[in-house]
């Protein structure tokens, strides 16, 4: 990717990057002779913030204490600019010799370093430019982040690029023993299968240990950031251990909790102010078929005015129109539909109707093609490929158990309570879950809807939730975290009626 286009760019205010440097003594690391370095600089905010404390203490800046400061940075610019900020403000050129153009996932840096500080970018790699995706997905799965290429284009693809930056540096810059220091989005400690490459805390065949976390809940630092966040202690060469000391924040206060995963070391962590509180255990046992997986709800990757509807349109087939989840199920205990959303599919196999069959209907043929150029230019690789095979207007989360006649649903997404509901048919029609706003299990009788609902009301399982860290956040109660939590037990030989017991 060209060296002159930001990735996942989020700057650290000088404020907060003083902030990290007194948490964790940098400042005096650097001054007693250790070398430092930011693999990934931006405009040097930490190196800058190095340089000011030392100003005001009144120590001097010498040569050598400058030739122990190392800014690595991908974008010629920002070192420009982190050149001239220097001189303007200190009155000396930072020597050339300690910087260093270069994207710190691609290129080799022959450097070794005491301290790592910094920020690396926050972007998901399904968000990043083709091309750039393309050059690094080697380093994913060389770095143990994905175990395939399948993954990266699955739920794998919301591994964020700061969990690859960290596996490169604390697995190949840092000294014996070294340590690192950096503002990270939390989904690295909290997001299910996306991360737990990640969590297998080791880099470059290095142990490495997450020592201490500060969680931010309440102060903004970075504009402009929806994700949590925070910062961490890494500690290299030290297999990790648990519980993790982990700090939340609210309002400027630090209360201590600890960290452990929910069950192997690879899990999303939990977090309890006590380790008294994970007595309890949740043994729910749901007897399930395989076909009974909990889903998330469609994606019309951003064809939402193309696909959904606030009336049931009259000029549409009925048989491919169906109610769509709306807030007012869980908050007016309505069963009457809110919303509808087209799928142009067949429902015994969940598959994308054919060109032939679609021309069986002239609405619907007439409809689809007036929006085939929004349909066809919708981005994402898994839909591309049904695009590329003439299914243009082929949507993601569809499949045979999106036409279950009955659903568990709940709302996943950024809530901070868990309340399935069981949803019938409406008209003969399936109800869908919206994207990631809900998650659904698919039943085909409505008695083993409704017990599996009565066990998914477990008052356990919201409790778990909130120690899984997703209280009000994007992952609150997403597939694969509520499969992880009630430990599915999928019998290979169960029949898709197969009833709950």
């Amino acid at each position: 990717m060209d060296k002159a286009t930001g990735i996942g760019e989020v700057f650290t205010p000088e404020k907060w990057a003083k902030w990290l440097i007194d948490k964790w003594n940098i400042f005096d690391a650097w001054i007693e002779g250790a070398h430092i370095c930011d693999p990934t600089a931006g405009k040097g905010a930490f190196v800058f913030a190095l340089l000011d404390i030392t100003r005001q203490r009144g120590i001097p800046i010498t040569p050598e204490r400058l030739s122990r400061l190392t800014l690595i940075e991908m974008k010629p610019s920002h070192l420009a600019w982190f050149r001239k900020e220097v001189k303007q403000e200190f009155g000396f050129d930072f020597p050339a010799s300690q910087l260093f153009c270069q994207d710190v996932i691609i290129e080799s840096h022959a450097g070794k370093y005491d301290i790592l500080v910094g920020n690396p970018p926050w972007v998901n790699f399904a968000n990043l430019p083709s091309d750039y995706k393309t050059r690094i997905k080697p380093f994913f799965l060389s770095e143990g982040l994905v175990l395939d290429k399948q993954r990266l284009l699955l739920g794998a693809s919301r591994i964020d690029i700061a969990a690859l930056v960290l596996k490169i540096g604390l697995g190949q810059l840092l000294k014996k023993n070294g340590v690192g220091y950096f503002y990270l989005p939390l989904s690295l400690f909290f997001g299910d299968g996306a991360h737990s490459g990640f969590r297998n805390y080791s880099a470059n065949q290095r142990d490495f240990v997450v020592d201490t976390v500060y969680e931010f809940a309440s102060t903004k630092i970075f504009k402009g950031v929806g994700t949590s966040y925070g910062c961490a202690k890494f500690q290299c060469d030290t297999p990790q251990t648990f519980p993790v000391t982990y700090f939340r924040e609210l309002d400027g206060n630090w209360t201590e909790h600890q960290a452990i995963p929910l069950k192997k070391s690879t899990d999303p962590w939990r977090v309890v102010r006590d380790l008294n509180e994970l007595n309890t255990d949740i043994t729910v046992d749901l007897n399930l078929s395989p076909t009974q997986t909990p889903r998330q709800g469609v994606n019309t990757c951003g064809a939402n005015s193309v696909f959904i509807f606030e009336d049931k349109p009259s000029h549409l087939p009925e048989a491919f129109l169906y109610p769509l989840a709306t807030q007012e199920i869980w908050r007016q205990d309505a069963s009457s539909p809110h919303k509808w959303v087209l799928l142009p599919y067949h429902q015994e196999t969940g598959k994308p109707l054919t060109q032939h069959q679609i021309e069986q209907y002239r609405p619907l043929k007439e409809y689809l093609r007036d929006a085939e150029q929004t349909l066809r230019f919708r981005k994402g690789t898994l839909l591309r490929r049904a695009i590329d095979r003439g299914y243009w207007w082929a949507l993601l989360g569809v499949g045979p158990y999106s036409f279950a006649p009955f659903k568990v649903m709940w709302e996943a997404y950024g809530k901070s309570q868990f309340k399935p509901v069981v949803l019938s048919c409406v008209d003969g029609q399936a109800w869908q879950g919206n994207q990631s706003m809900h998650a659904f299990i698919p039943c085909w009788s409505e008695d083993a809807a409704h017990k599996i609902k009565n066990a998914l009301e477990n008052p356990e399982i919201p409790m778990l939730l909130r120690q899984l860290n997703g209280a009000g956040k994007r992952n609150w109660a997403q597939p694969g975290k509520i499969k992880k939590i009630l430990s599915f037990r999928e019998s290979q030989n169960a029949q898709k009626d197969q009833t709950y017991t």
